[in-house]
């Protein structure tokens, strides 16, 4: 019997063993931009003391080796909380409201200690915020690709060193980076090179679930290496990581060095994401352009003498286009920095009527006269995204 004893002993201390180095690494999410570089260094070495490394990637394969926290601002007051690798929250403790304003230092020691106590004593807390009682829930994480929808950017940021992947069938791919918790830059072409451009977009938070955002897009080369074009753009968006809108406007220019043919357009944008499950979207993205242009008329005029004159004119023409994708983004639930979307782009243009006198028989001319086209297609694509 004492054998047995001496069995069941051994195996409880090897899982107690297992559990205690399960848990060997930490990250932090700072959404507050609180920690530097100087405190991050800190902030290791005093985890390092405990035997856990804090890190800013995740390997996803060992998520469970994983503490996840999270540092944000509710109220003016620092919060910090922990959850493990199911989401179940560990513990949330306010820092106060002063934390910004005093030394690394100290930062390190409020922020070590609040989290290493945490991590000792796990318990799920209820935060008293304004005589208002709040439960600390997992599904309040955000979500790893809040920073676009299908193609359009949200207000949203990337934070600090992560690296965003996206690629539309295969043939698009584009890539961003966040420089800072504010700024995020990128470029993106095709499989053969062409086009390519370069994107920059900065956010500025307004309130929790409210954010404002000014950006960039240069474009070379779409038709042939002298095509010019660039979109400037705003775009504001209201609601929470998981499920916003976004209303945005800009002015594109184009010029594919033909003097005659350069064009610009004041351009909108509706974008929302609604979290319809747990690792499932519904997204919609959707532009108008009104393009005013010059299109050629011509006409072959006999005369008595059975010679013939040939004439050619310039006329205005307006194009409006309402361009879309809709569909459904898939999370990955073995690892959530991978995502897939598909679904449907749509296209409708509508034609202006050809003036006068350019839309009689005798004259030729190459744009339709009024109406609409519209059109449909599937579309797919692949998100990875890495901490870096």
């Amino acid at each position: 019997m004492q054998f047995i004893y001496r069995i069941i002993g051994f195996i409880l201390v090897c899982l107690f063993a297992m559990n205690a180095f399960a848990q060997n690494k930490i990250v932090i999410d700072d959404r507050t931009s609180i920690i530097t570089p100087e405190l991050e260094q800190i902030l290791q070495r005093k985890f390092l003391e405990k035997d856990i490394y804090l890190t800013s990637s995740v390997d996803f394969r060992e998520k469970c080796n994983y503490y996840f926290s999270s540092i944000t601002k509710e109220n003016n007051f620092f919060k910090i909380d922990i959850q493990d690798c199911n989401n179940k929250v560990l513990g949330s403790v306010l820092a106060g409201a002063n934390l910004q304003s005093i030394p690394n230092d100290e930062k390190a020691i409020i922020i070590f200690y609040n989290l290493w106590d945490i991590i000792e004593n796990p318990r799920e807390m209820v935060v008293q915020l304004d005589e208002k009682t709040e439960k600390v829930k997992a599904d309040t994480l955000d979500s790893e690709h809040d920073s676009r929808y299908f193609f359009a950017p949200t207000a949203l940021p990337l934070r600090k060193r992560e690296l965003y992947y996206n690629s539309l069938y295969f043939l698009l791919h584009d890539i961003q980076y966040g420089i800072t918790n504010r700024l995020t830059i990128g470029m993106g072409t095709t499989v053969i090179g062409l086009p390519v451009y370069f994107t920059g977009k900065y956010s500025i938070p307004i309130q929790e679930n409210s954010h404002l955002a000014f950006g960039d897009m240069l474009i070379l080369g779409t038709y042939g290496t002298n095509f010019f074009g660039n979109l400037a753009f705003g775009t504001y968006t209201y609601g929470n990581s998981h499920s916003n809108f976004s209303i945005g406007g800009g002015h594109l220019y184009f010029n594919p060095n033909d003097n005659s043919r350069k064009s610009s357009s004041a351009v909108g944008n509706i974008s929302g994401i609604y979290q319809a499950g747990k690792y499932f979207y519904l997204l919609t993205e959707n532009y108008l352009f009104n393009f005013q242009s010059m299109d050629d008329a011509s006409r072959e005029t006999q005369l008595p003498d059975g010679s013939f004159i040939f004439e050619e004119r310039q006329y205005n023409t307006q194009r409006t286009i309402w361009y879309g994708l809709t569909g459904i983004r898939f999370i990955r639930k073995s690892n959530e920095l991978v995502s897939w979307q598909i679904g449907f782009t749509h296209v409708l243009i509508s034609y202006s009527d050809i003036p006068v006198p350019y839309n009689t028989p005798e004259w030729s001319t190459f744009s339709p006269d009024g109406g609409y086209d519209f059109f449909t297609f599937p579309t797919f694509s692949f998100i990875r995204k890495f901490k870096l």
